[in-house]
């Protein structure tokens, strides 16, 4: 009866083993890996109005939009005054979502084409 105990003593010995070896770190911080999830954002639109304004991101990341109105609105990038062209993205209906990756830094301005007011930021470190 003694040799079970031994081979069970033996298997979770091993068994700890692996779990410590599995929390071993190399060193690096694992935050920008190759290989790792993109960021991700989201926004909402909410009676006329995008939220969170201003948007806080880093470099590389995509927003997602979503109309939660029952009515169009856009996405188009700087400002009703000076619309640069860099995108103009259409959400026709309530629950369209559309996406745009943040590759540099600075603060971008967009609004809806359609609704006077409805403008905001985001702001790419």
């Amino acid at each position: 009866m003694h040799t079970p105990r031994i081979g069970l003593g033996a298997t979770l010995a091993f068994a700890a083993g692996l779990v410590f070896a599995g929390c071993a770190s190399d060193g690096s911080d694992g935050g920008n890996a190759a290989g790792a999830a993109p960021q991700a954002a989201a926004v909402s639109i909410k009676t006329f109005a995008y939220g969170p304004n201003p948007l806080q991101v880093k470099a590389g990341t995509a927003v997602t939009w979503t109309n939660t109105d029952d009515i169009a609105h856009t996405v188009t990038s700087g400002t009703r005054e000076a619309a640069d062209g860099g995108f103009d993205l259409a959400l026709q209906t309530k629950g369209t979502t559309v996406s745009r990756t943040f590759d540099k830094a600075g603060t971008h301005a967009y609004h809806c084409s359609i609704h006077p007011g409805m403008d905001a930021v985001v702001n790419v470190s």
